[in-house]
């Protein structure tokens, strides 16, 4: 539909009060019975990609198990369908929508190949330049975004296992799904949820359309999906960066006919690696076949860092030292794959944006760009995510939407556990948890606003298939310092500032005594932080003696 526009100064008016804070139902209109929107008029980003989205086939019938929504009845398989909630809409809803776009496995460095991304969010809106995944990891920074929550307190702590997977989120009907779905908002998923989810467990509640991959590895050709209750398989012509696009357009075009705002989610699988064999998920992803001879010249940044091939791992944990060092043509062939499976995705981008112009919905959209978690092609001679270093930690964050300024950078650090409070102040609803993010919307408004909370907890489980523990690592970044302590005792610090590359453990160097006692008291109190007390305040770092 054509709103009428006056999202454009909602962001600015409804946040003026936090900024100064802190510095002191209709149903859519669709031609599917469901609700959902159709799926004959798909769109794909690309004319070479007009192949998504078919070849759909019947997955084979899951194990009903207790509780379960979905599962083996008497009478065959049944499957349970996204509820819809029109009677929630507010009259004269002039809240925006909220388009949430999510890679996998996306280095910082990797948004220099995408410049439809750039153009549309970077040119025309606001890029953080310290965006930080607490938890970098799939399936826990994906909890962290439903949630609003650190893993301690939303039960993920890892993507299998006791302590991980969709089984271990605690209350997984009490999402920003819900609350969203509750306010007015619909509210669409598409693409990669969390791992461990599979058809019988039916459709979470609070989403009026859901399209989610079925199993752990996604992939990109291939694949099973959850459609909007029918289980769907995407042949050897479909990849899956092109099904999240074509479900993201529709959402679009089906939605901008209802007059209430919608949440969507396009959570894309690029550039995460094909998973198997002994490289475990390290291998190259797969990119579309018409992208396949991009980026035949292109440079690893990796390896022009010192830390590539790091020379004396010596002072490293166990999980580096084992490790050998990592040929120059294997990672130059990881890097040029995964940049050449962004091309799609860039695409998406690309042909979301379009299609929010065509419908008059780009004025009173947020779009909000970034993923799960960082990567590392060899620095540590790491191949992977996980780990507590920088690049595993940073990821790119873009913001553009009514009231916010073109063309800026925001200096303040933001995590992946903020995403849920911004994009509930945006939408002017209440959570139905206790958040342990802030709302960004005030640095989105005011790039000189400081954020006193800046020192942050950082973590990850243990690994699923390895003796499972409830923590790999636990620890916290600040400004300056990245000071962690492993599971067995093993301790790290790194004065960001003096050595960015993080080429130097300075944990037990006795001019660095006092920043480890000061880090281990931060540690202490945000380890088993709830709420408020995840956002407190430290002041300035201490620094070396000597």
């Amino acid at each position: 539909m054509t709103r009428r526009h006056p999202a454009r100064g909602l962001i600015t008016a409804a946040c003026l009060t936090i900024a100064a804070a802190l510095t002191a139902g209709v149903a859519p209109a669709t031609s599917a019975a469901d609700g959902s929107p159709t799926a004959s008029a798909a769109a794909t980003p690309a004319a070479t990609a007009d192949a998504a989205a078919r070849s759909v086939h019947d997955e084979g019938s899951g194990k009903y198990t207790p509780g379960q929504r979905s599962g083996l009845e008497p009478d065959g398989m049944v499957y349970e369908k996204p509820t819809h909630k029109p009677e929630t809409r507010r009259p004269f809803d002039n809240r925006p929508n909220v388009v949430l776009i999510t890679t996998d496995d996306q280095a910082l460095t990797d948004l220099r190949w995408m410049p439809r991304t750039r153009r549309w969010l970077a040119g025309e809106g606001i890029r953080f330049t310290n965006m930080i995944s607490p938890h970098p990891l799939c399936c826990p920074a994906r909890a962290e975004i439903l949630t609003g929550q650190y893993a301690q307190n939303n039960g993920v702590h890892t993507n299998a296992g006791p302590y991980g997977g969709l089984d271990a989120l605690r209350g997984a009907d009490n999402t920003i799904a819900t609350w969203l779905q509750d306010s007015g908002y619909l509210a669409g998923m598409t693409g990669k949820y969390l791992n461990q989810y599979n058809a019988t467990v039916g459709v979470p509640s609070g989403w009026d359309f859901w399209n989610v991959a079925t199993t752990n590895g996604f992939g990109y050709s291939r694949f099973p999906m959850y459609h909007n209750g029918e289980p769907k398989f995407y042949g050897p012509d479909s990849h899956s960066s092109d099904v999240i696009a074509a479900d993201t357009v529709q959402m679009v075009r089906d939605w901008s006919a209802a007059d209430q705002p919608f949440f969507i989610w396009a959570s894309y699988y690029a550039p995460h690696g094909i998973c198997g064999s002994d490289e475990g998920c390290a291998n190259p992803p797969e990119p579309a076949r018409r992208h396949r001879g991009l980026h035949r010249d292109a440079a690893a940044p990796s390896m022009a860092k010192p830390s590539y091939n790091e020379a004396d791992v010596r002072d490293k944990p166990g999980v580096i030292r084992r490790l050998g060092k990592i040929g120059r043509a294997k990672a130059l062939h990881l890097h040029r794959e995964r940049i050449r499976a962004l091309a799609a995705v860039d695409e998406g981008v690309d042909a979301t944006f379009r299609a929010l112009q065509a419908t008059g919905e780009l004025d009173d959209t947020v779009v909000l760009f970034t993923s799960d978690n960082g990567y590392l092609i060899g620095e540590h001679r790491y191949r992977g995510k996980v780990l507590p270093y920088e690049e595993a930690l940073r990821v790119p964050l873009l913001a553009r939407g009514p009231g916010l300024p073109a063309g800026e950078t925001r200096t303040q650090v933001a995590t992946t556990v903020d995403l849920a409070p911004t994009i509930l102040e945006l939408a002017d609803v209440q959570p139905g948890r206790v958040l342990d993010g802030r709302s960004l919307v005030p640095f989105l408004l005011d790039g000189d606003l400081p954020r006193y909370d800046d020192t942050i907890l950082v973590q990850a489980g243990g690994l699923a298939d390895r003796s499972p523990t409830p923590w790999m690592f636990r620890g916290v970044r600040d400004t300056r310092y990245t000071f962690v302590r492993w599971s067995n005792g093993f301790r790290e610090l790194y004065d960001n500032r003096r050595d960015p590359h993080q080429l130097r453990n300075v944990g037990s160097d006795r001019r660095y005594r006092n920043v480890v006692r000061e880090m281990s008291r931060r540690l202490a109190v945000l380890k088993d932080c709830r709420g408020a007390s995840c956002r407190a305040t430290f002041g300035r770092s201490p620094a070396p003696r000597g």
